[in-house]
């Protein structure tokens, strides 16, 4: 455990991957499913070799476990993987990317589906900009994509300012070591750059998990400020309000 040098302490865990190194990433691709008949009732695309070193179900649980009624920003959707869970367990997802292809993807699974706006809204954005209005959404989860924005502040503040409070924000990218599955070196960051980038964009409150998603750091952030002295310094899962 250590204290992380610029904001309220959290807990820091350190995990060292095993295995022989590789530099290729894993398919990610979603698979056909049949339409499912109502939005309530449908399934997330069979990705049963993703979900084995994704372990989706841990990260809804660090990002608070009831994700009903929420709404989430995907903000970097690729192939609609989390979009698509996301909406599994209840919460209803604004999918955003800067590709009209991944939307277009989106938005045809939506479609079959049969998922309203309600549920789930795609946006076209730019690199430096997820698109979102101020205080659109109760939290936002970045899956590695972190590397790719060309202006780490900018994008952050935006997203700031886009979450209602305490400003949830959550993010896997792989360990920066190498590791069985992921990228090369020279596409990943460690987690306590990515800290630094985060506290500098108005968050107060930031920390990360190194052993709880295999060959990925889960960074969570929020700003805490005005909370009860008990309340600062809280593990992610009780970022949300209401839990």
């Amino acid at each position: 455990m250590r204290l992380t040098p610029l904001y309220f302490a959290v807990l820091l865990f350190a995990a060292c991957s095993s295995g022989t190194p590789s530099t290729e990433v894993p398919d990610t691709r979603i698979a056909p499913t049949p339409e499912a008949s109502t939005p309530s009732t449908f399934r997330a695309p069979e990705t049963a070799e993703r979900d084995s070193w994704q372990k989706p179900q841990e990260v809804f649980l660090l990002m608070g476990n009831d994700l009903r009624d929420r709404t989430i920003a995907d903000l970097a959707a690729g192939d609609g993987y989390f979009t698509f869970k996301l909406i599994e367990v209840g919460a209803n997802v604004i999918a955003i990317s800067d590709d009209p292809a991944e939307l277009a993807a989106i938005e045809a699974r939506k479609k079959e589906m049969k998922l309203g706006d309600d549920r789930l809204r795609t946006r076209l954005a730019t690199p430096n900009d997820p698109g979102l209005v101020k205080d659109e959404v109760d939290a936002c989860l970045l899956v590695h994509a972190y590397t790719r924005i060309p202006d780490k502040k900018a994008y952050l503040t935006r997203v700031y300012e886009g979450t209602k409070m305490p400003k949830p924000l959550f993010i896997l990218e792989w360990l920066n070591t190498e590791t069985p599955m992921g990228p090369p070196m020279t596409d990943r960051i460690s987690s306590e750059r990515v800290m630094d980038d985060i506290g500098l964009a108005g968050y107060t409150d930031v920390g990360t998990y190194s052993a709880k998603i295999p060959h990925q750091a889960f960074i969570f952030a929020s700003h805490q400020s005005g909370l009860a002295d008990d309340q600062q310094g809280m593990d992610p899962s009780q970022l949300l309000p209401g839990n």
